[in-house]
């Protein structure tokens, strides 16, 4: 996955469940859906895990009482979610060629030269921190976004590597990988990277906050008017109302004034009162409108503001410092009747991580533009393969 970005589905929730679940060192015996923990006494959580039975689930609600929900929506889960955000359990592993493949970039798959041979020669380890986040983008109202996040940073120049992170994120949405245990980092160097980490992902989901922001902001803008409208309407009615209600008035006053029988004067009186006191009410509404209009309906918008407004969260769940190869990538390429061979900078697990450019032209070698051989030269297919 190009982004390092899964939605929090089922599948995702189910493997997440389950490496969480292990770190604590506890023991799953799973029967189709159905899963029963074993948990050691000291275990380091507050989560009543051990003997419980876990099912997962579309729906939350439809499992028995005594049965933990697993589902992408389930208190549990949340639960679980936030005391590994507490905890952010640590592991490590080491990526070598046994267990991770060679990847070829876009520009070189997307290319018409075949790749006839590779070799990578690792000439040295480098090491970096994978993190999962937990992300939530939502608003009260009506979007809710949730998605865990793989970012990974290299601790000899807390650089970004995006192709480790989706190497990561790979292992961890397929299985916990079989892979060599690697060397740990020390508690510094890990609140560094997970800073970096955490900036990294900030700026990364960024184009994605501002436009919910955007539409959440619009939303309430439309809810807004729509409310304005109303109050106006509302206070046309009212007007309309009350000038009814003052022409009833006066015609039960006139007949007051003309009443020859005692009863129907009292009678008259009451009506009045009665008709007087619902005209109070609706000046007092109208003049309450009035007031809200001129004010610009401040608690209106304060409420829909708060309906609308936008929480993001950013949490970590899991850190892994992975141990990784460094050296070269040695490719031979063939294009109709020309071989050549050529070697670029490459890191197990993240790819080439060496600019390439177009031998003519110096621009840059990328999906769209797809390395092609010309002329025993490497150039790309949309700047300079004429």
């Amino acid at each position: 996955m190009t982004d390092a970005a899964m939605p929090v589905t089922e599948r995702a929730i189910e493997q997440f469940t389950e490496n969480y679940i292990t770190s604590l060192g506890a023991e799953i015996t799973k029967d189709g859906h159905r899963w029963t923990v074993t948990l050691p006494e000291e275990a380091p959580t507050d989560l009543e895990l051990d003997g419980a039975v876990l099912e997962f689930t579309d729906d939350p609600n439809d499992v028995d009482e005594d049965v933990l929900a697993i589902s992408p929506e389930s208190p549990f889960v949340e639960r679980m979610l936030d005391e590994a955000a507490d905890r952010t359990p640590t592991g490590s592993l080491a990526l070598t060629t046994d267990q991770v493949d060679i990847k070829l970039p876009a520009w070189l798959t997307e290319s018409s030269a075949d790749v006839v041979h590779k070799t990578f020669t690792p000439y040295y380890d480098r090491q970096a921190v994978c993190a999962l986040f937990h992300v939530g983008i939502e608003t009260v109202s009506e979007y809710q976004r949730e998605e865990l996040h793989a970012v990974a940073i290299d601790l000899n120049d807390h650089e970004k590597r995006p192709g480790l992170a989706d190497t990561y994120l790979e292992l961890t949405s397929h299985g916990q990988p079989e892979v060599d245990e690697g060397q740990a980092i020390d508690e510094e160097e890990l609140t560094d990277a997970l800073e970096v980490a955490y900036t990294t992902l900030e700026n990364e989901l960024s184009p994605t906050v501002r436009d919910t922001r955007e539409r959440a902001t619009r939303a309430a803008e439309v809810e807004l008017d729509e409310y304005r409208q109303y109050v106006r309407q509302r206070r046309d009615e009212l007007s309309d109302e009350i000038d009814g209600l003052t022409t009833r008035i006066e015609d039960v006053t006139e007949t007051i004034d003309t009443a020859s029988e005692q009863e129907n004067r009292v009678e008259a009186l009451r009506k009045r009162k009665e008709l007087q006191a619902k005209l109070d009410d609706l000046r007092s509404e109208l003049d309450d409108l009035t007031d809200k209009i001129d004010d610009g309906f401040p608690e209106k918008r304060q409420e829909i503001r708060d309906r609308h407004s936008l929480t993001v969260r950013l949490r970590p769940v899991a850190t892994t410092a992975v141990s990784y190869e460094r050296g070269d990538l040695d490719l031979t390429l063939e294009s109709d009747e020309t071989t050549i061979s050529i070697s670029y900078g490459y890191a197990l697990g993240s790819g080439v991580v060496e600019e390439v450019t177009c031998d003519r032209c110096n621009q840059a070698i990328s999906a769209e533009n797809p390395l092609e051989i010309n002329s025993r030269e490497t150039v790309g297919a949309d700047c300079c393969d004429d």
